[in-house]
C-alpha cells in the first residue's frame, strides 16, 4: 500500500533520488509529442456467434457457494481500499477458485457430442459458481489436432457469445504454463463449447480447467451491491463527489474526444483474482494505428496479466449522471506486454484486438510539467462509468516506498477526485491552442477522496518512459547515437532470465518460435555501435549440459579471464553485442548521463540477471541465492552503465 507520509520521509532534503531525476530531466533535452488521430478504419462486425449445444447435454461442474475462507482475503484487500489506501494497488472485483481435482482435466472423448451444421461436432462444459456476477475460466487445450476450437458464453440474459478460439490462438495469448483466461462471462455459469471439424478425432485430446475467477461485478449490469464489497461493483459505486464525464462534455469537446481513448481495464492475476484499472490508447508518430495502451505498472505488471486483459470502451454515461448501462464495446483478445517500469510505475502493452471504430489514439507530450499547470484526468473510479477530475500541479515528490523509486508529479484537484480503479488513468494537459488534451503520465497513488478532496495524487512522468518506449511511439525519430533497448525475458521452467538487443532473437522469443520465454517488460537503453565513452559488451553462452545460461560483461579483462578460465562450459559468443560505459572501478560511480546496471548471480540456478530498476535491485538483494557482482564498495555494485532515461 502507498503511504504518503513514508514517501515524504524517505525523500528527505538533498535526496539522491531527487538528484538522479533532475539529471534525467536535463539529459532528456528534447520536447517530443504527437497529435491525436481518430481510428477511421471500417468497423469490424461484432461477433454474431451463437451456441449450438444445449445445457441438457453439457458436462456440468457445480462448485459450492464461496465460503468465508475464500472471500475473506478479497474483503480485507478492498476494505483497505475503502480506507483510501487503494491507489497504488489495482481494484479487486473477483477472487480465484479451484475446481475439484476430478474435474480439472476432461477427456474430450468422454463428452456428449452432437452434430453441427458444418458437418463437425460440438460438446459443452458448464461450470457453476453460485452468486457470481460473472466468471472467467483458465483453460489449457491439448492440441493433437488443429481442428479443435472453443467458444465461451455466460448464463446472464442476452449475454454475448465470444467466437471460437483455436489452440493456436490460445497458445498465442496464453501466459506461462499455457493457461488461457476466457473473456468476462456475465452470470454464475461459464459455458465452454468445444467444436471439432468434420472428420477429425478427439481421441487423446483433453481440456484442462485449472482455475476460475469468481467476479462480483460483470461487464454489463454493474450496479452497486451492499456490504464491504460494494465498492467493486461498477456503475454507481464511485464516491458522490466524482464528476460524471457526460456532465462536462457539452462545454468541453476536447474532453469528449479524449474519452474515446480511455478504457476500463479488467484483468486476472496469477491467483485467479480479478482486478480493475484504467488505460489510455496512445498514438505513435507515424499514425500506424498500432493499439498501444498506457497504464500503471502496478496494474499490468507481467506478460501473464497482459494476456488476460479485457478492455471496455465507451464505458461512459449517455447523459449527465445517468446510471444506465451504456452501449460499450468489450474487447477480449488480451495484450502483449511491451515495456514497464516498477521504479516509475508505467506500463505499455499492445492490444491483440483491433480497437473499436470511433476510438481515438490520444495525443501525448513527453516533457516536464511546470508547477501550477492546469491538468485533468478521465478515469474509472471503483470501476464506475467514466469520471472527470480537474486541478493543477503543485510540485513533484520523490517517492521511495519499496514499490516505486522516482519523482512523481503531484496534483491537487479542484473538481472531482480519484479512487481505486482510477489507477493508470492518464494525467492530461491542454495542447497549445486548446484543441485537444495531451497525455503526460499515469496515476500511481495518492490520498484524494471525497472526504479529502484537496489531498494530493501522484502521477508517473511520460518523459521518463519515452526513452524506453521510443521504438514504439516514435519509430521514425532520428537516432544518431544508435540507441537500442536491451530487452529482458524470463523462462519459468528454467527459472532463468535472458537479455538481448538482437531483433532476430527478440522476435523469436516474442513469437514463441523459441518456446518457454516471455518478456518481463523490463528494458534499458544501450548503444548498438561504438560511441565515445563506451566500450563493447561481450556475451558468453553456458552450454545446456552445464546450465543453459548467458553472461555479459563490459570489462575487457573480465571477458578475457572468463574465456581463459571456462573454455568448455562457457562458449564465447561475441566480443561486442552492444556498447555501454563502465563504472569507476573504485567508487562504482557511473558517468554523467548514464544509469547503473546491476548484475546479480543466482547461485541456485547458475543464471545472471541485469537491471537498472532500483525496486528490482532491492528485491534481488534481499532474495536468497542472489549475489551482487560489480564495482565499488557496495552494498550495491554497478557492473556497467546504460544510457539514462
Amino acid at each position: 500500500m502507498f503511504c504518503v507520509a513514508a514517501a515524504i520521509a524517505a525523500s528527505g532534503a538533498g535526496s539522491a533520488l531527487a538528484a538522479d531525476a533532475v539529471a534525467r530531466d536535463a539529459a532528456a533535452g528534447v520536447v517530443t509529442s504527437v497529435p491525436p488521430v481518430e481510428f477511421r478504419r471500417p468497423a469490424i462486425s461484432r461477433n454474431a456467434a451463437r451456441l449450438t449445444s444445449t445445457a441438457a447435454l453439457a458436462r456440468r461442474i457445480e462448485l459450492a457457494a464461496p465460503d468465508a475462507a475464500e472471500t475473506a482475503p478479497m474483503q480485507l484487500y478492498n476494505a483497505a481500499l475503502l480506507r483510501g489506501e487503494g491507489k497504488g494497488q489495482p481494484l479487486a472485483i473477483g477472487f480465484g477458485r479451484e475446481l475439484p481435482t476430478a474435474d480439472r482435466v476432461i477427456a474430450l472423448s468422454a463428452l456428449t457430442w452432437i452434430a453441427s451444421a458444418d458437418g463437425g461436432r460440438t460438446a459443452r462444459v458448464d461450470i457453476v459458481s453460485p452468486g457470481a456476477a460473472a466468471l472467467r475460466v483458465a483453460v489449457e487445450l491439448s492440441d493433437p489436432t488443429s481442428a479443435l476450437s472453443l467458444r465461451f458464453a455466460g448464463s446472464a440474459a442476452d449475454t454475448e457469445v465470444f467466437d471460437a478460439r483455436s489452440p493456436r490462438h490460445i497458445g498465442r495469448v496464453a501466459g506461462a504454463g499455457g493457461r488461457f483466461w476466457s473473456p468476462v462471462l456475465a452470470g454464475d455459469v461459464a459455458i465452454i463449447e468445444v467444436h471439432v471439424a468434420a472428420g477429425a478425432t478427439v481421441d487423446g485430446a483433453s481440456l484442462r480447467i485449472s482455475r476460475i475467477s469468481h467476479l462480483l461485478a460483470a461487464g454489463r449490469d454493474l450496479h452497486s451491491l451492499p456490504g464491504v464489497i460494494r465498492k467493486v461493483s461498477g456503475i454507481g459505486a464511485a464516491g458522490t463527489c466524482n464528476i460524471d464525464s457526460a456532465c462536462v462534455f457539452p462545454a468541453n469537446p476536447a474532453a469528449r474526444d479524449l474519452a474515446k481513448s480511455v478504457a476500463r481495464l479488467s484483468f486476472v492475476g496469477d491467483s485467479g483474482g480479478s482486478y480493475i484499472c484504467t488505460g489510455t490508447l496512445l498514438g505513435d508518430s507515424v499514425q500506424s494505428f498500432t493499439p498501444y495502451l498506457l497504464s500503471a505498472n502496478h496494474c499490468l505488471d507481467s506478460a501473464n496479466v497482459a494476456a488476460t486483459l479485457n478492455t471496455f470502451w465507451f464505458f461512459a454515461a449517455d447523459a449527465c449522471n445517468s446510471k444506465q448501462t451504456p452501449p460499450f464495446v468489450q474487447l477480449t483478445g488480451g495484450a502483449q506486454l511491451l515495456g514497464r517500469s516498477p521504479d516509475h510505475d508505467w506500463s505499455i502493452v499492445r492490444l491483440l484486438d483491433v480497437p473499436p471504430a470511433g476510438a481515438i489514439f490520444a495525443a501525448w507530450r513527453a516533457e516536464p510539467i511546470a508547477d501550477t499547470t492546469s491538468v485533468a484526468t478521465l478515469h474509472h473510479p471503483e470501476g464506475d462509468l467514466l469520471k472527470w477530475s480537474k486541478g493543477q500541479t503543485t510540485g513533484s515528490l520523490p517517492i521511495d516506498d519499496f514499490y516505486v523509486y522516482d519523482i512523481f508529479t503531484e496534483v491537487v484537484w479542484n473538481e472531482g477526485v480519484t479512487e481505486a480503479g482510477s489507477s493508470g488513468g492518464a494525467l492530461l494537459t491542454l495542447a497549445p491552442g486548446g484543441s485537444h488534451y495531451e497525455v503526460r503520465g499515469a496515476l500511481y497513488a495518492g490520498i484524494s477522496s471525497c472526504a479529502q478532496p484537496h489531498s494530493p495524487d501522484y502521477y508517473s512522468r511520460l518523459e521518463t518512459a519515452l526513452p524506453v518506449m521510443r521504438s514504439y511511439l516514435t519509430p521514425n525519430a532520428a537516432n544518431p547515437d544508435g540507441l537500442v533497448a536491451a530487452t529482458e525475458f524470463y523462462n519459468q521452467a528454467l527459472d532463468h532470465y535472458f537479455l538481448s538487443t538482437n531483433p532476430v532473437e527478440i522476435d523469436n522469443l516474442d513469437s514463441g518460435r523459441t518456446r518457454g520465454w516471455q518478456r518481463t517488460g523490463l528494458r534499458f537503453i544501450v548503444h548498438e555501435r561504438p560511441t565515445p565513452g563506451t566500450g563493447p559488451v561481450c556475451r558468453f553462452y553456458r552450454a545446456p549440459a552445464y546450465g543453459d545460461s548467458h553472461f555479459y560483461s563490459a570489462s575487457p579483462s573480465e571477458c578475457a579471464a572468463t574465456a581463459a578460465a571456462h573454455p568448455v562450459d562457457w562458449v564465447y559468443e561475441s566480443p561486442s553485442v552492444f556498447y555501454v560505459a563502465l563504472p569507476d572501478a573504485t567508487t562504482g560511480a557511473c558517468p554523467a548521463s548514464t544509469t547503473p546496471v546491476y548484475r546479480y548471480f543466482n547461485t541456485l540456478t547458475t543464471n545472471h540477471r541485469y537491471t537498472t530498476e532500483i525496486v528490482v535491485r532491492n528485491s534481488l538483494d534481499a532474495s536468497y541465492g542472489w549475489v551482487a557482482e560489480g564495482y565499488g564498495p557496495g552494498p550495491y555494485l554497478p557492473v556497467m552503465c546504460a544510457v539514462a532515461s
